[in-house]
């Protein structure tokens, strides 16, 4: 069945800065080839995995598109508690769950309705 988690909260904090304690001013982080010697654009890099010799294996989109990831846009139930049992201070973040194709809002009624019995 497939689901969307939605956030419930939204988080209000300060973002912090890299800086140059000497003067204040912002650090950059840069694209640099240690083979070539030269800063590259960000056209220029990619992804990649690194092999046990120590080689590198370029990845295109389409390789990531294709990683078989058992938790890509699934959730696996594996039982239920007792809502009385969870104290909510305890989750970092809430989040709520519902359908998320026009498919699954009758099967996702139907689980829901299951729960709350």
């Amino acid at each position: 069945m497939p689901v969307q988690l939605y956030a419930a909260t939204e988080e209000h904090t300060v973002r912090l800065h890299e800086i140059h304690t000497a003067d204040g001013s912002r650090v950059q982080h840069r694209r640099f080839c240690a083979a070539e010697g030269r800063e590259i654009s960000y056209s220029e890099a990619g992804r990649g995995v690194a092999l046990p010799d120590g080689r590198m294996l370029p990845l295109s989109e389409d390789d990531l598109a294709r990683l078989p990831l058992p938790t890509k846009r699934t959730i696996t139930v594996v039982g239920f508690i007792d809502p009385k049992g969870v104290i909510p201070i305890s989750y970092d973040r809430p989040y709520y769950i519902a359908p998320a194709a026009p498919l699954a809002e009758r099967p996702y009624s139907l689980t829901t309705s299951l729960m709350i019995e």
